[in-house]
């Protein structure tokens, strides 16, 4: 019974740990606190691989991520992913949050409507 209590216990922290560094990469776009929990929304614009039979290349993506927090720990995500033009490739670092918020759903915006 210890051994499965030890490895339940570590399999949340190695998911917690995971969980930080994915979302770390992410730019936070809005946090709002209400007691103990946390809700943010979180961006992150690169190139994807898409599968083969889609597309050989890497294209350009927007990915907005909307977390829940419990204190610190991360209890849920959810993504939501959107193309850019092919000629965003070129300034992808240059694309601000506000050029693609009409784009996502009111509850991944950057400005709420």
């Amino acid at each position: 019974m210890l051994t499965v209590m030890v490895l339940l216990v570590l399999a949340l922290v190695m998911r917690a740990l995971y969980l930080h560094l994915h979302l770390a990469r992410a730019e936070l776009v809005r946090r709002e606190e209400k007691g103990m929990l946390t809700y943010e929304v979180r961006r992150h614009v690169g190139m994807e691989v898409l599968p083969s039979h889609v597309s050989e290349y890497p294209v350009p993506r927007e990915v907005r991520i909307r977390v829940v927090r419990f204190t610190v720990i991360v209890l849920w995500r959810k993504e939501y992913h959107i193309a850019l033009p092919a000629d965003a490739c070129t300034h992808l670092g240059d694309i601000s949050a506000d050029e693609t918020d009409e784009r996502f759903p009111a509850w991944v915006q950057h400005r709420p409507s």
